[in-house]
């Protein structure tokens, strides 16, 4: 998104910022503007910040405020613009009188508007704020702001709890004021964008993350969330698909389009909505969901650390003082479960001080259950440790009730939920408290618009202690065909009536025609759109590359569109596909196309090396189609392929890491079990010195967690340094792979 000028000027421009000294204030209309900065520990450094005080301010000595964030955009300041003068927004006639102060002039109410210039004294300066898209340096505006919240209350009259605060932003601003007000809700009862980004990879700079608002919805529950975008905005095609999904499973989303084009189009309105949900603000959360993409984070007054350093999320849901369940993945919304990562979860001190407790733990992915019983500490927190797995964790004393939840969702009468027609649903629940539930009765409800449930009771005669329940079955249709997600409440009652609700989501489509026209890239060289309006000549998926799906094969379907072959993103419920419960989501950028920073995503599934003969494989399939640029459309339809021969195809070698204990990790999967994995470690200083281990998925010498697909080992005592890796697989079917791993690694 950015045009750099030349680095003369930008430092110029800087130092003449830099020197124009610390306070600037200025009045109009008995409104104060304030140019500030303070010390942050979270940058090293003197950050800036201009505040909006409204009338009487001064005069009213004790009189406290709610407060508005505002973010800015690209090539934006905390003063104003840059060079690119593409949307004003503070004073006077800036968009049209409706603007910041003015806003501020006539009602009681701070804002700050902070600086989101992200680099250090001896980096180039840059017109790209808060270290987004691509992350390129280890500053993290994020873990800042709480800081900067921190000082605000302190420096001025504020009223400082969530009740009254707010967040918003313009563009990158607007996409940030979406991730911070949704990584701490419990410092926001309301948040903001106009005309935001919808996607930029964020987070740690040697493992960032694609953080796409599409994904994020559970992260607002508590919270009021509004947007606004002009009807000639350029980012309003991705606009248009969050209001496909948000809508139909947020508790208080809405938006709002008006004339005009990529700017703080209705300001007031939003702003008006942040001083009406002051009035009344949502209440704290009984139970509560929670996404970050931060290996370490704080929220509800619950602190999470993990080991993780790859890519991935830490997805908490249903959490309350009676248990929880947690997730670590690769990506959303089933994106692969990172099991070998260690996770802690530290609790609010609610419970009773220095006190047995047990923890039930059911991981949903391997089936396994565990109890065990820890002890809380003097403050009444418990400490529970977790791997990355899908876990479902019932916390309770000796004597608790049971504690019934939705443990998984399936469609039994089709592969997917489509619009218009009768689909057949199974819930099953599981028991994670501390007593048997028995004569078990649930009520299905519609949460979204447009949705009938034919079918909405069903009992169940009992689910024991850390039992899972057989499948519930309820029946709804849907007529609302633009909507591509539907939520549903469940209240779940027992004979000793005792009562739980839940709520789930479940992905919908349309009824559409199957696409005649496609191609299967197995590992065949093919010409394929790339960016929007590119082309990439390529490999293209993984097999024998005879363009017939055989088992054992990562494929990639492509639909033949306008003489071209679009990758395409997939859903399938059938069991011979990603056997081992890990799909595989890339990412295609459509940066340069449509200067937004978001991508196309295309599957490739693999398939099971033992489908029987003339197996058919139904998906629904959906990919990106640029219309006048920048705008795009999803099309969609229904993708059948037969699957025939045998597996030939040799073992993935996925991302290889060597954590600082000397501990290597190998993700290798097939379409069948792996028999062998070695890694053969070569010495850069000295290339005729190596040696070769085997690597196991067993849970044992260094191995995390048995049955992962990651491969790993202790690394004996070898000399300091950096080594090559060399990666040797075996399948079942005694397919061959072997593959040096980019890159160098170090053993200390």
């Amino acid at each position: 998104m950015v045009n750099r000028s030349s680095r003369v000027f930008h430092l110029v421009f800087f130092l003449s910022v830099l020197f124009a000294g610390v306070m600037n204030a200025a009045a109009a209309d008995s409104l104060t503007i304030i140019d500030a900065r303070h010390y942050s520990n979270v940058f090293g450094e003197m950050r800036h910040y201009r505040v909006f005080l409204p009338p009487g301010y001064k005069a009213e000595g004790d009189k406290k405020y709610p407060v508005i964030y505002f973010m800015h955009g690209w090539s934006q300041r905390y003063f104003g613009s840059a060079v690119n003068r593409y949307a004003e927004y503070e004073q006077g006639d800036d968009n049209a009188g409706d603007n910041i102060a003015n806003f501020v002039s006539r009602n009681e109410v701070i804002v700050v508007k902070s600086d989101g210039y992200n680099r250090g004294m001896d980096e180039e300066y840059y017109l790209r704020p808060y270290n987004i898209g691509p992350v390129e340096t280890y500053r993290q505006f994020p873990i800042y702001f709480p800081e900067l919240i921190n000082h605000i209350d302190a420096a001025y009259r504020t009223r400082a709890n969530r009740e009254n605060r707010a967040i918003s932003g313009l563009s990158m601003g607007g996409f940030m004021a979406f991730v911070i007000g949704g990584k701490y809700p419990h410092l926001f009862s309301a948040v903001g964008n106009f005309c935001g980004s919808a996607e930029f990879h964020i987070g740690p700079r040697d493992f960032p993350f694609e953080y796409r608002h599409l994904d994020m919805y559970k992260n607002y529950g508590a919270q009021r969330v509004r947007l606004h975008y002009g009807d000639r905005d350029f980012i309003r095609s991705y606009h248009e698909d969050l209001n496909r999904v948000w809508p139909q499973v947020m508790n208080d989303y809405s938006f709002r389009i008006y004339p005009g084009e990529h700017a703080t189009t209705g300001l007031g309105d939003l702003f008006g909505f942040f001083v009406e949900t002051f009035k009344n603000p949502p209440p704290h959360p009984q139970k509560w969901d929670h996404i970050d993409v931060y290996p370490e984070f704080s929220v509800w007054d619950y602190l999470v650390k993990t080991d993780r350093s790859t890519s991935g999320v830490t997805a908490l849901e249903k959490v309350d003082k009676r248990g929880f369940r947690c997730a670590v993945r690769e990506f959303l919304p089933d994106g692969r479960l990172l099991a070998d990562v260690s996770v802690r979860v530290i609790t609010p001190p609610v419970y009773e001080k220095n006190q047995p407790y047990i923890i039930n733990d059911t991981d949903l992915r391997t089936r396994k259950v565990s109890q065990r019983t820890i002890l809380s500490d003097d403050q009444g927190r418990l400490t529970i440790t977790l791997t990355g797995s899908l876990h479902e964790i019932g916390i309770n004393k000796r004597s608790d009730k049971p504690n019934l939840t939705v443990a998984a969702v399936a469609v039994d009468n089709m592969g997917w939920a489509v619009h218009g027609e009768e689909v057949n649903i199974s819930v099953k629940l599981i028991n994670k408290g501390q007593s048997p539930a028995k004569n078990i009765r649930a009520r299905l409800t519609a949460v979204s618009p447009n949705v009938s449930v034919s079918k909405a009771e069903s009992a169940v005669a009992g689910i024991g202690i850390n039992e899972t329940g057989s499948g519930i079955p309820f029946s709804f249709r849907s007529g609302a065909d633009s909507a591509q997600m539907v939520k549903f409440k469940l209240t779940i009652q027992d004979g000793s009536r005792n009562e739980w609700t839940d709520f789930f989501e479940l992905p919908i489509r349309r009824a559409l025609p199957e696409i005649k026209d496609i191609e299967i890239a197995d590992g065949r060289v093919l010409t394929v759109v790339k960016g929007a309006d590119d082309m990439e000549t390529g490999v293209v998926g993984r097999g024998n590359g005879d363009g017939i799906a055989n088992p054992g094969e990562s494929i990639v379907i492509l639909v033949k569109d306008q003489n071209k072959y679009w990758r395409t993103e997939l859903i399938s419920a059938d069991s011979y596909v990603d056997p081992h419960g890990a799909p595989v989501r890339k990412s295609d950028d459509w940066g340069v196309f449509d200067n937004v920073g978001s991508s196309a995503k295309y599957s490739v599934p693999l398939l099971s090396s033992d489908i029987p003969e003339g197996h058919k494989i139904d998906f629904f399939a959906e990919y990106m189609f640029p219309g006048k640029m920048p705008e795009h459309t999803v099309k969609q339809g229904k993708v059948s392929i037969t699957v025939t021969g045998k597996d030939q195809t040799p073992p993935v070698v996925g991302e290889i890491r060597v954590s600082g204990d000397n501990i290597i990790h190998a993700r290798v999967y097939d379409g069948s079990a792996i028999r062998s994995v070695t890694a053969t470690f070569i010495f850069i200083d000295r290339s005729n010195r190596s040696f070769t281990l085997t690597l196991k998925d067993d849970g044992k010498d260094g191995d995390d967690v048995a049955g992962d697909q990651v491969f790993s080992k202790t690394v004996p005592g070898q000399p300091f340094g950096f080594y090559r890796v060399v990666i040797a697989a075996t399948d079942a079917y005694g397919n061959n792979v072997l593959e040096e791993v980019p890159g160098k690694f170090l053993l200390r």
